[in-house]
């Protein structure tokens, strides 16, 4: 009896082991964890790449059941902070260039096109003491992200100008005019669309409408962009392409923002696209 009794307790072992849902998750450096949902069959995304990706945000507030599909739980719906599959608005960026949140580069780096991965990123890596939206400081965050797309984004350039043709506004601003435009001026309360390209001081690119290929729209004199671009911007017509240099107090000031260090001098190129009413 007591052979068999042992012989069962080995099966019954096997079998619960057998069962054993436990997630093959991967700890990198930064203490991110990554598991994949779903691999995808796509070309694998890699530092550098133009990336297209649906996400789900949540606010960890316990890790029960941390890597089961939350869309599913509604003891977690209160939780989820951002969700681009309802809005249908998928967000494309270039990775590691820290221009999502923290820790989601390295995560996203070696998915395939089709793939599905759950990412939970600590506090004090994703904002740290600096928190985004519904986000409070220090919050861990779990993410789960569907790799829609991964390129080689188009190629672009600093636009070379001529130094001697500077001028500068009254709060500091130095604009350079390469093309014209055409038109009356942008004007607070104008719907504008805009191609842009950002640099740092040095050259290094932080941003880029055009590598995106997806100019982006707004209304002028909301707050939706920074100081410096809403003075800026009311500088030029249609067509027109200016290079700006925005001081600090005019940009983000003394905050870093990804790749911006605090009190960075920025250089953008933009092109007015588009000047249209406000309806």
């Amino acid at each position: 009896m007591r052979y068999y009794s042992i012989i069962a307790l080995i099966l019954l072992t096997m079998i619960l082991g057998g069962c054993d849902k436990t997630p093959d998750v991967i700890t990198l450096k930064s203490g991110v964890q990554i598991y994949d949902d779903t691999l995808g069959t796509g070309n694998i995304s890699k530092a550098g790449d133009l990336v297209n990706v649906h996400f789900n945000i949540w606010l960890i507030k316990d890790s029960t059941n941390l890597y089961e599909d939350w869309n599913i739980d509604s003891t977690k719906k209160a939780s989820k902070v951002a969700d681009t599959r309802l809005s249908q608005k998928p967000l494309k960026f270039i990775l590691g260039r820290q221009a999502f949140i923290n820790g989601s580069d390295e995560a996203i780096i070696g998915m395939k096109i089709g793939g599905t991965r759950t990412i939970i990123i600590p506090g004090n890596v994703a904002y740290a003491e600096n928190p985004g939206g519904q986000v409070p400081p220090n919050s861990d965050l779990k993410m789960q992200i569907t790799l829609l797309d991964a390129k080689v984004p188009a190629k672009v350039t600093r636009w070379g100008v001529d130094t001697t043709k500077m001028l500068t506004t009254a709060s500091g601003i130095k604009y350079v005019i390469l093309n014209e435009g055409s038109g009356d001026p942008a004007s607070s309360g104008k719907v504008v669309t805009v191609n842009y390209s950002g640099y740092l001081n040095d050259g290094t690119i932080f941003d880029s409408s055009v590598e995106r290929n997806e100019p982006i729209t707004f209304v002028l004199g909301q707050g939706q962009v920074m100081k410096g671009w809403e003075e800026g911007l009311m500088l030029m017509k249609k067509g027109s392409k200016v290079q700006f240099i925005i001081p600090p107090q005019l940009a983000y000031g003394s905050m870093a923002m990804g790749r911006i260090p605090g009190n960075s001098v920025l250089i953008f190129d933009i092109e007015m696209v588009d000047i249209q009413d406000f309806n």
